[in-house]
C-alpha cells in the first residue's frame, strides 16, 4: 500500500474553529494521515478579509475518520487583523485527536 499523498484542491468543510491572537486553530476530518501541509490557505483582500482553506492533498490512510486540530500561525497564514472564514462548517466525527 502507497502512502504517498496525491495532489487535488478544494475547499475543506470544516467542523471547528479557533482563533487567538496569535494562531487560527481548524478542526477537520482525518482518515490517520492529515497534517497542515496538506493544506492551503488563501487569503482575498477585502473588508474583513475572506480566507478559505483548501485541501490540497489527499489522506491516504485507512482508519476511522476522526476529527484533528491543526494550528496555524497568523504569520505563517498573513491575518493580521478581522477577517472571515469563507469555508462550509459542518459537525463531523466524535472521536477527536491533536494534530
Amino acid at each position: 500500500m502507497s502512502t504517498t499523498k496525491k495532489e487535488s484542491k478544494s475547499v475543506e468543510v470544516l467542523h471547528g474553529l479557533v482563533v487567538t491572537e496569535t494562531e487560527v486553530i481548524i478542526t477537520v476530518t482525518s482518515t490517520g494521515c492529515t497534517d497542515k501541509s496538506d493544506f492551503e490557505v488563501s487569503v482575498q483582500e477585502s473588508l474583513p478579509l475572506l480566507v478559505t482553506f483548501k485541501r490540497i492533498g489527499i489522506d491516504p490512510c485507512r482508519t476511522a475518520p476522526l476529527s484533528v486540530d491543526l494550528s496555524f500561525s497568523r504569520k505563517e497564514v498573513g491575518i493580521y487583523s478581522d477577517f472571515k472564514v469563507t469555508n462550509p462548517f459542518a459537525s463531523g466525527p466524535n472521536i477527536k485527536v491533536n494534530a
